[in-house]
C-alpha cells in the first residue's frame, strides 16, 4: 500500500509518517518499479504501536527503546520491561503535571492582579506599582524593556533589593521626589554643563541617602557577567543624550561607592 493509505489506516498524517521515517522511528521501506514506497502489514503494526505509544506520553525518542525493549523479551520478560517504560513515563507525567499547575496558578495570579504577562511577575508588580503611584507619567518602551531584561538576568538578591528600595521609596511618600529628580535627568540638554550634572546627581544621592541601608554592598561587589550589564546598560540609556548618560553613568558609580563605604575595612593593623 502506498504512504497515503498506510497513514489513513493508522489515523496520521503522511507528514508524520515522512517524521517517524526521518528519525528512525519507523523503517523506510524501498521503493517500487512505479517510483512509491510500498508498505506492508508489519509497517502498519509497527506505526499503530508509535501511535499509541505517543498517546499515552512517551516522546519520540524514548519510543523506539521501549519498543525494542519489549520485542527483545517478547517471550520471557515483556511485563517487567514494560512496567518499567511505564513507571518512568508516570514520573514525567507527574512532573509534567506540578508544571501545568504551577502555570495555572500563574495565569490565575496574572488575571487576580492584572499585571503584564510578558514580564517577570515580581517585574510587572513593580511596573505596575509605578503607574498607580506616578499618575502624572508612565512606564516608558525603554522602562519596560529594562524591566524584562532584569527580570531574565538579575538573581534573587538583586531583585529583592530592587524590591526593598522601591517599598522603601513608596513606604516614605518618597514618589514626588523621585519623580523630581527623575525630571532633572530627563530634562539635561546634550551640552549640559558639569555643574547642571553635579547638581542633579547631588539631588539623586540626596534622596536615595535615606534608603542606603536597603542596598546590600555584597550585591555591589559580585563580579557579574559583563555582556549580560552590557545589554542592561545598553537598553536604559538607548534614548538618553550625552549628558544623561554621563549622568547616569556617574550617579551609579556615587550610588556604588556610597553602598561599598558601609563595609567593614579589610586592612590589617600592619596596613594602618
Amino acid at each position: 500500500m502506498k504512504s497515503s493509505e498506510l497513514a489513513k489506516l493508522a489515523g496520521v498524517s503522511v507528514r508524520t509518517l515522512r517524521h517517524y521515517h526521518a528519525i528512525g522511528l519507523l523503517p523506510e521501506p524501498p521503493r517500487g518499479e512505479n517510483g512509491y514506497r510500498d508498505y506492508h502489514a508489519d509497517d502498519l503494526v509497527r506505526l499503530l504501536r508509535v501511535k499509541r505509544l505517543s498517546s499515552l506520553g512517551f516522546s519520540l525518542s524514548r519510543i523506539g527503546e521501549v519498543l525494542d525493549e519489549m520485542d527483545a523479551n517478547l517471550a520471557e520478560a515483556s511485563r517487567p520491561h514494560a512496567d518499567e517504560a511505564l513507571d518512568e513515563l508516570d514520573r514525567e507525567l507527574e512532573l509534567q503535571i506540578e508544571r501545568l499547575q504551577e502555570q495555572r496558578r500563574t495565569i490565575a495570579l496574572l488575571k487576580q492582579e492584572q499585571i503584564d504577562l510578558d514580564l517577570p511577575v515580581r517585574f510587572a508588580r513593580i511596573k505596575k506599582l509605578f503607574e498607580e503611584l506616578s499618575a502624572s507619567s508612565s512606564v516608558t518602551k525603554s522602562d519596560r524593556e529594562a524591566l524584562l531584561l532584569a527580570g531574565n538576568l538579575f538573581t534573587e538578591e538583586d531583585t529583592d533589593e530592587l524590591e526593598r528600595v522601591i517599598s522603601a521609596l513608596f513606604d516614605g511618600e518618597m514618589i514626588d521626589q523621585l519623580q523630581a529628580v527623575q525630571a532633572r535627568f530627563d530634562e539635561l540638554p546634550a551640552d549640559a554643563s558639569r555643574d547642571e550634572i553635579d547638581r542633579a546627581i547631588d539631588a539623586a544621592m540626596e534622596l536615595l541617602g535615606p534608603f542606603i541601608d536597603c542596598f546590600d554592598p555584597a550585591n555591589w561587589e559580585k563580579d557579574y557577567d559583563s555582556v549580560s550589564e552590557d545589554l542592561l546598560r545598553e537598553i536604559t540609556k538607548k534614548d538618553l543624550n550625552e549628558a544623561q548618560r554621563v549622568a547616569t553613568d556617574r550617579l551609579a558609580e556615587a550610588l556604588e561607592a556610597h553602598i561599598l563605604g558601609r563595609l567593614p575595612s579589610t586592612s590589617s593593623p600592619q596596613d594602618a
